[in-house]
């Protein structure tokens, strides 16, 4: 039996996959503390079920306490939506894991960096559960945030959002 050259592809294209997958893993952890230390600014996009698309934009600007712990200061812009004040509080309590709190969570807020990506979980009124990816770009001062929000286990919004240091 031969293999032709879709197959030998298809055996190229896993095998790279794999490598960058470990070299990714086996990057310096991504450190929200370092990297929202100062102004970022970020615009992306929040589609909620059943709902047009809506601009986002965020300002933040943030400041390590004299223990490490990240406070975070953030205007959020919603299209068509009053602007809202969010303020996180995180702190390192193991190497690569955070806790802390968001104004906007009725939770406290879990954080486990993985390489160049963190992953946030907390939870909102109304039983709404979130989860971010934070994913650092190559350069340091570029994030890609990707968040999604569900209820009852179904997705019912997302927030796709890129994240610049100012």
């Amino acid at each position: 039996m031969t293999r032709g050259p879709a197959a030998f592809a298809a055996v190229l294209a896993v095998g790279a996959t794999a490598a960058s997958v470990k070299a990714y893993a086996a990057a310096e952890a991504f450190d929200p503390v370092t990297f929202f230390t100062g102004a970022t600014h970020g615009e992306g996009r929040l589609k909620e079920a059943f709902k047009r698309e809506k601009r986002v934009a965020v300002d933040s600007v943030g400041h390590a306490d004299k223990d490490g712990r990240l406070l975070l200061d953030q205007k959020v812009t919603v299209e068509g939506e009053p602007v809202r004040l969010r303020h996180w509080r995180l702190r390192e309590v193991a190497p690569g894991r955070y806790t802390g709190t968001i104004s906007s969570a009725t939770s406290q807020v879990e954080a486990q960096a993985m390489g160049q990506a963190i992953r946030i979980r907390y939870s909102m009124e109304g039983g709404i559960k979130v989860e971010t990816w934070l994913t650092a770009l190559p350069g340091g001062q570029t994030v890609q945030n990707r968040t999604s929000f569900s209820k009852w286990g179904f997705k019912v919004a997302s927030i796709t959002e890129r994240i610049e240091k100012r």
